[in-house]
């Protein structure tokens, strides 16, 4: 009782912060323009009020960033003058900024709706007796066809949408204009004139802004999306459930599971390319020079990025084309003795190519320093990038089983 018979200016003089934002709250939480902002009919009473008291927190800084408040006062407001600038000017002003900021593209055709309906002569004003209760109010103001008479019946609303479920939808017209040419201009004008026009033909009964807007925009491809967070709880505004939907999204980062199979596969797949070396160690019967061909011929042929001929292969070596086919087919048959799963061909591939490449790199340097003559080894790969040629590949995949 106490709050109540303190008036704007005396609460304002006596800096009660408190005092003022709950009037400012009950003031909001009885503005129309609030209520439809939120579907206040299907809401519970927890979330209107967590609705309000956003709403009153936000417009009370956004009055006191301006200095509206002392304004007020140095200005010589009285508790009325204040109550009507807030009700009919700093609460509106505030909803058409949040609609802007949602529903960019639904608030710009509503406002170009209202702007036809009142200046296009295909439309024309209607006179009612509740006209002065409404006064100034334009979503309540009622048009109608040119040519109507001024005592045509309305119909009821709730009549409306079923009878104009017969027009058509428009297309997006994608065309973009306005500053910084972004914005898409979803229809021209003349054929949203055109719309309105069709539309009011199909109710035939004169409608206020606000229904004709309701209806416009279910005929138009209007996408008013916006990015929130990820880790953000989805609120419906149309739902009566308190409980804030949670969306868990999928973790794309490997389990520990996966990590500890990942690497019990590298370990088995270096322990196996460890296994075919020395095969092939045992295959040339542990002689040096005839291992040193066969790790070459084997490189060139199937993990050489140059993918060269077998006669160039032969030129290189310093060998016969016989004798390179004859290294390649040892390499094969060992090859072909090699058990692997589907997971484990890419990662046994990259791990022995890698040590094939150290083998033959650790050969050179040791015949180097035997022979000062390096040419015929002046072809061993520099690099531990990992490419099969596509020649190559598909004979040794032919061998898995």
């Amino acid at each position: 009782m106490y709050e109540k018979a303190r008036g704007w200016v005396e609460v304002l003089s006596s800096n009660d912060a408190y005092t003022l934002w709950g009037k400012l709250f009950k003031l909001i939480s009885k503005h129309s323009a609030i209520r439809n902002l939120f579907e206040s009919r299907t809401a519970s009473q927890d979330s209107l009020k967590d609705f309000y008291t956003d709403i009153t927190q936000d417009l009370y800084l956004r009055l006191y960033e301006k200095d509206r408040w002392h304004y007020y006062l140095d200005a010589g407001y009285t508790d009325a003058d204040i109550e009507h600038e807030l009700y009919h000017i700093e609460a509106p002003n505030f909803v058409s900024l949040l609609l802007r900021e949602r529903h960019p593209e639904a608030y710009r055709i509503a406002r170009r709706i209202s702007q036809l309906i009142q200046t296009r002569p295909e439309f024309q004003y209607y006179t009612r007796a509740t006209d002065a209760e409404h006064k100034g109010k334009l979503v309540l103001q009622v048009y109608g066809l040119q040519g109507w008479s001024q005592d045509k019946p309305m119909k009821s609303y709730q009549e409306l949408h079923e009878l104009a479920k017969d027009v058509p939808c428009r297309g997006r017209d994608r065309r973009r204009a306005g500053r910084g040419n972004s914005p898409h201009i979803i229809i021209s004008s003349s054929d949203l004139t055109d719309l309105i026009a069709e539309i009011f033909a199909a109710i035939d009964s004169p409608a206020d802004v606000r229904i004709m807007r309701s209806i416009v925009l279910s005929k138009l491809p209007v996408e008013d999306s916006r990015f929130i967070s990820i880790d953000a709880a989805l609120t419906s505004e149309r739902t009566n459930d308190p409980t804030p939907l949670k969306v868990d999204f999928a973790d794309q980062r490997p389990t520990p599971e996966e990590i500890l199979l990942e690497h019990e596969i590298a370990y088995q797949v270096d322990s196996l390319a460890e296994t075919v070396l020395e095969k092939l160690r045992e295959v040339v019967r542990y002689k040096s020079k005839r291992y040193n061909r066969l790790t070459r011929v084997a490189w060139h042929c199937y993990f050489d990025q140059s993918s060269p001929s077998q006669s160039k292969i032969a030129r290189m070596i310093g060998i016969s084309n016989s004798l390179v086919s004859h290294y390649r087919k040892l390499f094969d048959t060992i090859l072909q003795e090699v058990e692997l799963d589907a997971d484990q061909c890419l990662p046994f591939l990259n791990a022995f190519s890698v040590k094939l490449e150290t083998v033959i790199i650790g050969m050179a340097r040791a015949h180097n320093q035997q022979q000062r003559e390096p040419d015929a080894y002046r072809s061993v790969p520099a690099s531990v990038e990992f490419t099969v040629a596509a020649r190559s590949m598909a004979a040794v995949a032919a061998t898995y089983r």
